[in-house]
């Protein structure tokens, strides 16, 4: 396995994290995923949601200093509730990027500054003991030498990326915040940059919050269904479609009922589709 890119999905819910027993074989941490590339140096993961806390938990086990780069794609709870609590930031010996885009003009540090207040909780992001770089992204290209990361606009309620990461000529777009009109008439411009934004990449991780009747009635929400997903990508070449961000209502037997209408309809369009799972490690050969 040592050339292969590991993908882990340390949170895979939506909205609010969830401990239902109907919930717990898909998952009820929020949105968190772990990129593993071999010889890599510094850690890469997207998203902070409760399965960040989880990830920190393993990270630390093993007692070695710890570098690394965030992606969060907005600062909406579900992906930033596990920040304050990852133990690798209270250690003074590690050292961490943090990347997010600008909301209304303030930057990286400020937003984390915000959900850090003390009117939320009772540690301030200057009080964390790594060294914390934060640093506003801009729509252009990000070049890290092992890897570039590109990024586009999402459809949703707060500016909010679409990230790429370009890996050894391995492409992974993650999309779990993303709403794709049902009818693509509705604005096509946007689709057709989404569109060619996702275009033969080896996996596309994108928001599925619904199913098309829910969306009908969540216009404007922020979030897609797992049908017009499917309809808006599987002419264009992406080897591996993998639905996350799942609603918190959706129990495992509604999402299993989701997998398998999907695998009915995916073969001659992708290599693999499927609603992913907590804990769920996909691998590409490099």
């Amino acid at each position: 396995m040592e050339n292969n890119l590991k993908i882990r999905f340390w949170g895979v819910r939506g909205s609010t994290p969830c401990a239902n027993p109907e919930n717990m074989r898909y998952g009820g941490n929020t949105s968190c995923i772990q990129i593993s590339i071999p010889g890599a140096k510094k850690l890469l993961i997207a998203d902070c949601g409760t399965g960040f806390r989880n990830l920190g938990n393993e990270l630390t086990s093993n007692g070695k200093y710890i570098e690394g780069r965030v992606f969060i794609t907005h600062p909406h709870w579900d992906h930033l509730q596990g920040f304050p609590f990852f133990k690798p930031f209270y250690d003074s010996r590690n050292s961490f990027e943090v990347y997010m885009p600008p909301q209304d003009g303030d930057g990286c540090k400020k937003i984390l500054q915000g959900h850090l207040s003390n009117t939320f909780f009772p540690v301030s992001i200057d009080m964390l003991e790594c060294e914390l770089d934060c640093i506003t992204v801009v729509e252009q290209k990000m070049d890290f030498g092992d890897y570039s990361v590109d990024y586009m606009w999402a459809n949703h309620t707060v500016p909010t990326a679409i990230f790429k990461f370009n890996i050894q000529g391995k492409k992974i777009v993650f999309a779990p915040d993303n709403e794709l009109p049902i009818d693509a008439d509705d604005d096509p411009e946007f689709v057709d940059r989404f569109r060619e934004f996702v275009r033969g990449v080896d996996i596309l991780i994108h928001d599925a919050q619904f199913t098309k009747a829910q969306h009908q009635e969540r216009l404007g929400w922020g979030h897609s269904d797992w049908e017009t997903v499917f309809e808006t990508t599987k002419d264009l070449n992406i080897s591996r479609l993998c639905l996350t961000h799942h609603d918190p209502d959706h129990t495992d037997e509604n999402l299993d009922k989701i997998n398998f209408e999907l695998a009915s309809v995916k073969e001659e369009f992708f290599k693999e589709a499927s609603i992913v799972q907590e804990g769920q490690e996909i691998y590409l050969l490099l």
